[in-house]
């Protein structure tokens, strides 16, 4: 027996809700330090009104902007997948109704029908069976996909909603 596994448990030491940038301490790591100096890189690019300020380094406004570009990426995820629930909706089948020719029926020919007709629904909609129309196994699956992923994106934008609301609390 083979064992053709592959786990993942993270990075070893890794704790949630610890940062990789920070010592205890509260002083950058190496990897931290990287991240500060490209930050000051990406600071200095910008106008002089849109700058931050870099004279003391806070590893609780990169959290921060973490979690803000998280909420970015999952709401243009979950808009994505609306429109493509919408699509999925707009190409679905639908059936069409074909007119006759009534030009050769005389009125009371066209009455008798009509009243036919409408005694066969009547009929049909209170005593016959409902069938499904026939789906594709590829529209089913996709329609399956999009709800579980718009589920999912709705539950984690509420959650990174939650995240940003009680960090701009804490200050």
């Amino acid at each position: 027996m083979t064992n053709d596994i592959l786990e993942h448990h993270g990075i070893l030491g890794m704790k949630w809700g610890v940062r990789r940038y920070q010592n205890k301490d509260g002083s950058l790591t190496s990897a931290g330090e990287k991240r500060y100096a490209r930050d000051i890189q990406e600071n200095l690019s910008k106008k002089k009104d849109d700058r931050i300020n870099t004279d003391n380094p806070d590893p609780k406004r990169w959290s921060k902007e973490d979690t803000e570009r998280y909420k970015k990426i999952v709401d243009v995820s979950s808009t994505l997948v609306k429109q493509l629930q919408d699509i999925e909706q707009e190409t679905a089948p639908k059936s069409e109704k074909v007119k006759m020719d009534l030009s050769s029926m005389t009125d009371k020919e066209m009455r008798d029908r009509i009243n036919r007709e409408l005694l066969e629904r009547q009929y049909n909609n209170l005593f016959a069976e409902e069938t499904t129309p026939a789906i594709s196994k590829g529209r089913t699956y996709t329609k399956a996909a999009l709800a579980a992923a718009g589920s999912v994106l709705s539950v984690t934008s509420s959650a990174l909603a939650i995240v940003l609301s009680i960090k701009e609390l804490k200050g």
